[in-house]
Formats: C-alpha cells, sequence, structure tokens
C-alpha cells in the first residue's frame, strides 16, 4: 500500500468516525431546536412528515368526538413522544380550518418531548411547582398548554421543582440560588409559580427571593400568601366592603351555639387552603357538626361560611390576566351536588357577564395584588358575592368551554411585562445615569388605512347616471 492510499484511508477513517460520533451526539441530544414560527412552530422545519392521525376533538358544551387531522411532524417524532393530539374549538368536519380556528396541542405523553430546549429564546420562563420528589410526575394538562404555547412564541419554558432548589442569604445580599445542586449563574426572565393551594412555606420562599432578587414574578411572593389562605383573601375583601358570603374562622372543639346565632343551617365548612372542591362539606344542622367535630383533623385551619342556597351547585369562574377579563364560564355540579368544580364531575359553558361582575372581579384581584388568577363568583338573590380567589387556576374546563385560549393570554403578558415594564434598576449609580430606557414596540394597530378610492354618481333628471371623477 503506498503512502498516498494509506493517508486516503485514513482521511476516509476519520471523516467516517465523526460522522458517527455527530450522529451519537444528535441522538443524544435531541431536546435542542428552533421554532419555525409558524402554526406548527414547535418543530424543525426540517426533514418533516405530513401524517393523518386522530384527534380529541372538545366542541361546544364540551362534547367530545374524533376527527382526522393533519399534522406536520419532525420525522419519528409521533412515535417516540407518542402524540395525542387535543382540538378545542373549531369545525371538527372542516380538517383545513380546525388548526388555525381552535385552541390545539400535541399532548404528548412522553415526558421528555416538554423538556426540550429552544437554542435562541427570546425568554427563558421557569413554571414553578411543588412535588414530592418521591411521587412520580406527570405533566399536566395546564404545563402542557404553557410549554406548546410557549415554545410559538419563542419562550423557553421549564418546569422546575421548588424541591430541587436551594436559597443563600448573607450580609452582602441575597446572593444564590441552587438549582440541584448546581448555582444559578443565569437568571431566568419570569417565574410563573403553579403551586396553587399546595404552596408551602419553602416554596414561597423560593418565590420571595425570586421577587427580591428582581426577576419579575407573577403572581408575586405577597400575593400568594394572601391568596393562598381563604380567610386572610375575604378579609382583605371586607375590608374594602366587597361582597362576599358572610365567613367566621372555625375553633375546635365548636361552639355550637356560637355558629347557630350567626349563620342558618346549612352552613359551608371548608379548610383555608384547598383547590378544586377538595376539603369542602355541607353542614345540614346542629347534630350534623356536632358528629362532624369527631371526623375532621382539628389541627387543619377552616373556617364557616355563609350558604348561598340561590347559587347552590352553581358558580361564575371568571379568569383575569393583567388586570382583564379573558372570559367567564358558568360551572354546575353534577348529579344534585353542591360542588360546582369541574374536577369534582361539574360540567361548565361559556357565560356573557355584564360590565358589573367584571368590575366586581378586576377590583378582587387588584386588592389581592395578583397578575394571573381566577375568581369565583357565587350568585345570590340580590347580588352576586365573591367566594374565592385562586392565584393558579386550572383552566382545562375553562377552554373547553369557552374556548378562550389561558396560556397565550399569559404569555403575551410575560412578554409585555418583561419588555415594557422592567423592573427598575435599584442602585444608585445606575440612576444617576438615568436607568435603562423603556421602548414601546410600535404597532401598526393604530394606523388608520388609506381611503379607498370612490366614484361620485351623479343622477340626471332623465335619470340616467354618470361617474363624476
Amino acid at each position: 500500500m503506498t503512502r498516498v492510499t494509506f493517508a486516503f484511508c485514513l482521511v476516509l477513517l476519520l471523516i467516517t468516525i465523526a460522522t458517527v460520533i455527530c450522529q451519537q451526539e444528535d441522538v443524544n441530544n435531541p431536546t435542542e431546536f428552533e421554532t419555525d414560527n409558524t402554526d406548527d412552530a414547535v418543530l424543525n422545519s426540517n426533514g418533516t412528515d405530513v401524517l393523518t392521525t386522530q384527534a380529541v376533538f372538545f366542541g361546544d358544551h364540551t362534547q367530545t368526538q374524533k376527527n382526522n387531522v393533519q399534522l406536520r411532524v419532525r420525522k419519528g417524532d409521533y412515535e417516540k413522544y407518542q402524540f395525542q393530539p387535543i382540538v378545542i374549538g373549531g369545525n371538527a368536519s372542516d380538517s383545513e380550518t380546525m388548526w388555525s380556528k381552535s385552541i390545539r396541542f400535541m399532548n404528548a405523553q412522553n415526558n421528555t418531548y416538554y423538556e426540550r430546549q429552544l437554542r435562541n429564546p427570546v425568554l427563558t420562563l421557569w413554571i414553578l411547582i411543588s412535588r414530592n420528589p418521591k411521587e412520580k410526575f406527570e405533566y399536566s394538562y395546564s404545563l402542557k398548554r404553557f410549554i406548546e404555547t410557549a415554545w410559538k412564541l419563542n419562550i423557553q419554558a421549564t418546569v422546575v421543582s421548588t424541591y430541587d432548589i436551594d436559597l443563600l442569604a448573607a450580609d452582602t445580599g441575597l446572593q444564590k440560588i441552587v438549582y440541584k445542586h448546581q448555582p444559578v449563574e443565569k437568571m431566568p426572565d419570569a417565574i410563573l409559580p403553579r403551586m396553587g393551594a399546595k404552596i408551602d412555606y419553602h416554596s414561597l420562599a423560593v418565590v420571595r427571593q425570586f421577587d427580591k432578587m428582581d426577576v419579575l414574578v407573577l403572581n408575586n411572593h405577597n400575593s400568594l400568601e394572601i391568596s393562598r389562605d381563604k380567610l386572610h383573601s375575604i378579609q382583605q375583601l371586607a375590608t374594602y366592603n366587597l361582597p362576599i358570603p358572610k365567613t367566621m374562622m372555625a375553633k375546635f372543639p365548636v361552639d355550637t351555639e356560637n355558629i347557630a346565632r350567626e349563620f342558618d343551617f346549612p352552613v359551608v365548612l371548608k379548610k383555608v387552603s384547598g383547590s378544586q372542591g377538595k376539603g369542602v362539606m355541607l353542614v345540614n344542622d346542629r347534630d350534623h357538626l356536632k358528629s362532624l367535630q369527631e371526623m375532621i383533623d382539628v389541627t387543619q385551619p377552616m373556617i364557616f361560611q355563609q350558604y348561598i342556597s340561590n347559587s347552590r351547585g352553581r358558580d361564575i369562574r371568571v379568569i383575569v390576566v393583567g388586570g382583564k377579563v379573558i372570559g367567564a364560564m358558568m360551572r354546575q355540579a353534577g348529579d344534585n351536588g353542591f360542588k360546582s368544580n369541574f374536577h369534582q364531575g361539574g360540567f361548565v359553558e361559556s357565560v356573557q357577564i355584564s360590565r358589573a361582575v367584571e368590575w366586581l372581579a378586576i377590583e378582587a384581584v387588584r386588592l389581592i395584588d395578583l397578575d394571573v388568577a381566577g375568581v369565583d363568583i357565587l350568585i345570590d338573590t340580590n347580588s352576586y358575592r365573591i367566594c374565592e380567589i385562586n392565584a393558579s387556576p386550572g383552566f382545562q374546563g375553562f377552554e373547553m368551554a369557552t374556548g378562550v385560549d389561558v396560556p397565550q393570554h399569559i404569555m403575551d403578558f410575560i412578554k409585555l411585562r418583561s419588555g415594557v415594564w422592567g423592573k427598575k434598576v435599584k442602585t444608585e449609580s445606575k440612576k444617576k445615569n438615568g436607568g435603562a430606557a423603556v421602548y414601546i414596540p410600535v404597532s401598526a394597530e393604530h394606523v388608520l388605512p388609506k381611503p379607498l378610492k370612490t366614484k361620485q354618481i351623479s343622477v340626471e333628471p332623465n335619470g340616467s347616471q354618470q361617474v363624476v371623477h
């Protein structure tokens, strides 16, 4: 073998090895991708398949059916990530317009689909949850929707458990946040807590640390501390005379005579922290109340609340984002129960609310200082009454009933807050230099359209018409 032949074979061998290594790296790192800014923007534009598959279609009043739809997906991804597409709204019989006039998402069953990383995101968002690390984790409907919607806007959304975060504060300031034993070198642009009623002391401390480190947090720690406590929320609303059900803190053993003096039976007994209708019961009379004391955990703080009989088994859920009502639905209990929650088997439908009810929801959210909230409103005979405010509202039933894309509204608001209402520079030195200027992008929405070219027509006495230029 000549030296030239040997050199050529060696080069060929090196090229082959390099190709194999690159292919192997691509297999080992399939999570990094770019959006293509289309309606299917979560996927690469190169090497795609157009597949016809069945999607679960939710139409009016959450009626479901299956219908064929076409998906453009990267080759091999359909089987790999086990897509089970869901479509909400639109026209089930028209596959061409279904995607453009509806809420839709891939609903992957393989968790790794939602752990992919954008190459060049415009924003990074941490969605905070609190979960026991010993429990198996599955992405909920809300988390999947948040992530897929964020990708379409080129926002990197990552689900982060507060149990994986450690905090450090010293006399030199809030120095560190450690995530999975590694110091966080670059803070996320925004934090979206999704702990709801499960938020505990540790999770609240994590949110507080981000808040004080000048990271955009929706919702802030003060508002979460109020909203997680139903009695605290009621106290805040009552301070400003907003209509609420009469409420009393429960003390054990219960003074039955005192309860009977302040309330008419039946009366509602609920935990101060809870969601989805859990930890809520209806006490029918004094004997029922006495028997319940032997069954309930008296170490858990609870409240008694006036039972609004006119609103039995129904209420209105209003979602507010950035001080604006994005939609409302009526929730109706199933099986003649008194709990209207969707997750308790209730029914939901879209509803139009008056300006007064819209103001009531917005004002309640403003008093708690929440950016994103669900407001539950009871229907009394003489007034609407605010029952609860949820800082981390679920929205699966809401989207099915209203067709309103909740994550889209929240992501748009995050982009607005991070881009326009940037937090003020704290240090005096930067203040002297004027700080960072705030720029508001100019849109074409306010630009008047060019006047249409019209023809003037004159009518002669004999009835004939003539165009006058």
